[in-house]
């Protein structure tokens, strides 16, 4: 292998040093992956109905996010006074994390935009990327247990389980959650999540002794 290396000009080794760490950095994500799908596909996924702030999750995703991809922009619209919504803070983060790793994935440098608003009687939070953006016929089958699109330099990107996972963590948590493309400036792929809002039930005064 040394022989080798001596054999590769500088930025051939680059390359291939570069390469080494995206595949090391997929496969740690599809490990990552893997128990959760296991414990849906099994029924043995618990997945609490508490109070959940967005703006707690967004915050949290966002974090994991700029660890994850410190060279990624991401951009956060928040609407003031957005209600809760009831679900699994942990797990509705890690569908937000999964949703900003494959905008990242798609949009090189130009990074996510995330978004939340209220809709009614639902909270609409959105990620948006400005990437190539994915075929009508490919909208749903993003969602399908190992489908991967292809990405701009045409290589495969993604473990093909991201997206599949969120959509049936959304969907445990009464949400649901598609694909729009394109999103800005006809290019660029937008994922809508909707979750039933509530408001939280204020606490009663204690009557005076």
């Amino acid at each position: 292998m040394r022989v080798f290396g001596d054999k590769m000009n500088p930025a051939e080794r680059l390359e291939l040093l570069s390469s080494v760490e995206d595949e090391t950095a997929l496969l740690a994500r599809f490990v990552a992956n893997l128990p959760d799908m296991s414990r849906i596909e099994a029924g043995g996924l618990k997945v609490n109905r508490d109070l959940v702030s967005i703006a707690d999750v967004v915050q949290g995703a966002i974090e994991r996010s700029r660890k994850a991809f410190p060279g990624q922009p991401v951009r956060v619209s928040l609407a003031p006074n957005l209600p809760f919504v009831r679900g699994d803070d942990k797990l509705l983060e890690q569908v937000l994390f999964n949703l900003l790793d494959n905008a990242h994935k798609y949009a090189g440098d130009a990074g996510a935009t995330v978004h939340a608003r209220q809709e009614g009687g639902e909270v609409v939070l959105t990620v948006t990327d400005e990437g190539p953006g994915i075929k009508p016929g490919e909208l749903e089958r993003i969602f399908e247990k190992f489908y991967r699109g292809g990405r701009a330099d045409g290589r495969k990107a993604g473990t093909g389980l991201g997206l599949s996972i969120s959509r049936r963590l959304v969907e445990a948590m009464g949400g649901a959650i598609v694909a729009q493309s394109p999103a800005v400036r006809r290019r660029g792929t937008r994922i809508v999540v909707r979750l039933p809002a509530v408001q939280a039930t204020p606490i009663a005064p204690r009557p005076a002794a």
